[in-house]
């Protein structure tokens, strides 16, 4: 366990938080029996030959008890291809002697129970997924906040920009007004403030002159400036159309007539790309930044879609004129009509995530995860539904190599011998199983044996194996257990036949290819982890039948295993 958190509460004050015994105590078992060794003998120390009488004698006077003083019971399930433990106790006692499973309700311990009752309020406790689901819940927290004051900056920002771009308008404006009232002050056009003043510029003197009485024109009453794109299409194209009493070029309202003298194609492309008619493009707003969860109604089904609608209320400056830009930024989301509307900025950040998850454990004073009780939560019994989930090597190691477990069938409910579950987890270590009369018979390569006789090997020597299958190898190999440190070693199973029965065979012929090792080799050593290659010997059928009649570890002991341990090479890093 780690000291930095009592030592930190050391320093504030306060009494160090004690969450349970510790580890090496609650994992102090390695295997499901106990053992009773006589002590170390040591020749140059005569005092160990006493210690050893006493130990000796002390056993015949006070025998131990016999092992195993409990035995587990659990249900084979054919849907699951694993052996199932529904008691609490057991499945408690298996998960902390290293059988682990291959699925559970829990990430790290069998703890469901008791996160339910602390999410539901029942029990005080810590619990480190309550604890891990808290702080990432803060984390996004501290994103969405961090999104936030980012919107805001920018918003801000293009604020600034309109106002100085304004402020420029308004200039510009009275200068024009200023030398319309008195044109003999300029004999050049006015200087560009934007893009679409340089592309209103004449290209000759012939066209400034022209220009500059258009202008004049426009100001006393005729045409306006240009200040957009659509009215950039709607100017006249020559001096003529300028003068022509049939073309109303000094409207107020140039944008319909912008759009009037568009193609009814180029009309519909507009409306797709949202162009405003104030000659201002205003960008689209995809549909999926507005979307809510469908909300339920009581009845059980979900409410319509929501209708999407901009606002009709314009906020009002303070000449009683109304803020155009501030409507179009602000958007309005009507749910059914049992649910109230909701008005939000668009440049608003995402909202954090919302679901339908239970309440987060809130820390309390005394330093433990609690939770408010709501209307939801009953307070009724709440029923155990996590299950151990046996695999068939470590259930057929704990009923054959430690005698602690007994397999019952679901159907008859009796109990399986060690034959049967041999036989059992053979069949079904085929796809599809090979049951029937009709089917081939089992042989001495099947996955089952391969990966039990792998298994068996490393629990005898003292190692923690687990199912690989996250890391896309077979077993992965703990020093004590996945509670204290992570997995060193990464096992892969090769079939190798060696004896001379297999000569010629298809099997003999079937080989991993580069690609398939590199690549398993490539992930583990990412996750600082060493491959291991295990070469199992496969023995012919007739010896191992031959065997198998005579007992069950008299044809395990016809396999033959050999470790080759690979490292990944690169040459920037060993020279």
């Amino acid at each position: 366990m780690d000291p930095k958190p009592d030592a930190n509460a050391a320093a504030n004050g306060k009494a160090p938080q004690q969450r349970g015994p510790p580890l090496h105590q609650i994992y102090a078992l390695p295997a499901p029996i106990k053992t009773f060794p006589l002590p170390a003998f040591y020749p140059n120390n005569p005092i160990s030959i006493l210690h050893i009488a006493y130990a000796w004698l002390g056993q015949i006077f006070r025998p131990p008890p016999t092992e195993p003083s409990v035995v587990h019971h659990a249900i084979w399930s054919e849907t699951t291809t694993s052996v199932h433990v529904t008691d609490g106790t057991s499945v408690r006692a298996l998960w902390e002697q290293g059988f682990y499973g291959k699925g559970s309700l829990s990430r790290s311990e069998p703890n469901w129970l008791k996160r339910e009752q602390v999410r539901r309020g029942l029990e005080q406790a810590h619990v480190s997924e309550l604890q891990t689901l808290q702080r990432r819940e803060e984390r996004a927290r501290a994103k969405w906040e961090r999104a936030r004051l980012e919107q805001e900056a920018i918003r801000q920002t293009r604020q600034e920009e309109a106002e100085r771009k304004a402020a420029q308008a308004a200039a510009a404006l009275a200068t024009a007004q200023r030398h319309a009232a008195n044109p003999s002050t300029t004999s050049a056009p006015l200087p560009p403030v934007g893009p679409l003043e340089l592309l209103a510029l004449p290209n000759s003197g012939a066209s400034a002159t022209e220009s500059r009485v258009t202008t004049d024109i426009c100001l006393s009453g005729g045409l306006l400036p240009p200040i957009g794109p659509l009215e950039l299409l709607a100017l006249p194209n020559s001096s003529s159309d300028v003068f022509s009493p049939k073309k109303k070029s000094c409207q107020q309202d140039s944008a319909p007539d912008a759009l009037a003298v568009l193609p009814s194609s180029e009309m519909e492309e507009l409306k797709h790309k949202d162009v405003n008619v104030d000659g201002l493009l205003e960008p689209s707003i995809p549909s999926h930044s507005l979307m809510e969860p469908s909300l339920d109604d009581g009845a059980g089904t979900s409410t319509e879609l929501a209708e999407y609608s901009e606002i009709s209320t314009m906020p009002t400056t303070p000449n009683g004129s109304t803020d155009s830009k501030d409507s179009r930024r602000r958007k309005s989301v009507r749910f059914s009509p049992k649910v109230e509307s909701t008005t939000f900025g668009l440049t608003d950040p995402p909202s954090p995530k919302h679901t339908s998850s239970p309440p987060i454990a809130q820390s309390s004073p005394s330093g433990l995860a609690t939770v408010e009780l709501t209307q939801d939560s009953p307070l009724e019994d709440i029923v155990n539904r996590e299950h151990l989930q046996l695999m068939p090597e470590e259930a057929f190691f704990l009923s054959f190599g430690l005698g602690v477990l007994k397999v019952s069938d679901p159907l008859s409910g009796l109990p399986l011998s060690t034959d049967e579950l041999l036989r059992l987890f053979r069949q079904h270590s085929y796809f599809p199983p090979r049951w029937g009369p009709d089917e081939p018979d089992l042989e001495p390569d099947d996955d089952f044996l391969l990966h039990y006789v792998v298994y068996h090997h490393f629990r005898s020597l003292g190692w923690v194996p687990r199912a690989g299958i996250k890391f896309g190898v077979d077993w992965l190999l703990y020093t004590r257990g996945p509670v204290f440190d992570h997995a060193e070693f990464g096992i892969v199973i090769i079939p190798s036949y060696t004896h001379p029965y297999w000569e010629g065979s298809e099997k003999r012929l079937k080989r991993k290819t580069w690609q398939w090792f590199h690549s398993v080799l490539r992930v583990l050593s990412h996750v600082m982890k060493s491959v291991v290659l295990v070469y199992v010997d496969v023995p012919p059928p007739e010896t191992f039948e031959a065997n198998l009649q005579k007992g069950i570890a008299r044809a395990l002991g016809t396999y033959k295993i050999r470790e080759v341990m690979i490292k990944r090479w690169s040459s920037n890093r060993n020279r």
